[in-house]
């Protein structure tokens, strides 16, 4: 029997609320960097509706009240409305359409008893919605494990090498189930999955920690829809090492490129950086043609 549901994709997909005024020589710059997959028709046509609700920005404790637009979509078209089940779906880093297209893949695939040419196709266009979700990709790259938008095989191992960060949560300051850290049974899982341990005093060793007083040139950007940034930066050490905060700002937006929908914020943090990074660089080069 066909299991009718409704069809929910939730993503943490910031959004700054209206379109600020750009000027047209940085719209036009825009497009040069915009993926062909954000504006191109789709593989597949897939039928659903845009939403947003107010999120709160950060899940995990409860010391800010921070809200954020968050979008998500919902297809209905086949769902049985008295009663019918509801699938709800999450997505990740990615572009939620993105997500929702390749919920679709196994329609290609409903029927065995086709002919080999056939057969042959319908394979095809299955592996088309995850490698082609654009529909400009002429030749399929059948290597790649995962999208280039989703990381998540290098950021594991990473995590199970150098970025160790132990998590813990005790069900009062937190919304999920008390559970300590265990580096024991982390590292058995680094060990299975990737063959390795993880270093878990390596970071800190290298790059010093919380003691970063003698370290120059760095900046700490930090995005006020960023859940990380509370564990960031915040402010500057010394004059070579600044902090910028970006109250419009999500997930490493600043490190993007220049989008016409950009809110003004990231736009000016954009430009500052560019300003330290011209002015360090400067620097640099002066303190050479002294030593000569």
């Amino acid at each position: 029997m066909e299991r009718r549901a409704l069809l929910l994709l939730l993503l943490a997909f910031l959004t700054p609320g209206a379109p600020i005024p750009v000027p047209p020589a940085l719209k036009a710059l825009s497009n040069l960097h915009l993926s062909t997959r954000l504006t191109s028709r789709p593989a597949i046509d897939i039928k659903y509706s845009i939403h947003y609700i107010q999120q709160k920005v950060d899940h995990f404790g409860f010391d800010t009240d921070k809200t954020f637009k968050q979008r998500y979509l919902i297809a209905d078209k086949h769902w049985k409305k008295d009663g019918g089940s509801i699938l709800f779906y999450t997505g990740n880093e990615g572009d939620i359409t993105w997500f929702c297209n390749n919920t679709v893949v196994c329609q290609y695939l409903k029927n065995p008893n086709v002919s080999d040419p056939q057969l042959l196709q319908n394979i095809f266009q299955a592996l088309n919605v995850y490698y082609n979700y654009s529909g400009q990709v002429k030749c399929l790259n059948m290597s790649e494990t995962a999208t280039r938008s989703l990381g998540s095989l290098g950021w594991s191992y990473q995590a199970c090498t150098e970025m160790v960060m132990p998590f813990c949560t005790n069900g009062i300051d937190d919304m999920f189930e008390p559970h300590s850290w265990n580096l024991k049974e982390f590292s058995d899982d680094c060990f299975k999955q990737w063959g390795v341990r993880p270093r878990p005093s390596w970071i800190t060793t290298m790059y010093g920690g919380k003691n970063i007083s003698s370290h120059t040139n760095i900046i700490f950007s930090n995005g006020d829809l960023d859940p990380w940034s509370g564990g960031g930066v915040t402010e500057n050490v010394t004059d070579t090492l600044v902090a910028i905060t970006i109250p419009e700002g999500a997930h490493h937006l600043d490190l993007r490129a220049n989008n016409a929908f950009d809110p003004t914020s990231v736009l000016l943090a954009r430009s500052l950086e560019v300003r330290y990074m011209k002015q360090w660089i400067k620097n640099f080069y002066a303190s050479l043609r002294k030593k000569r």
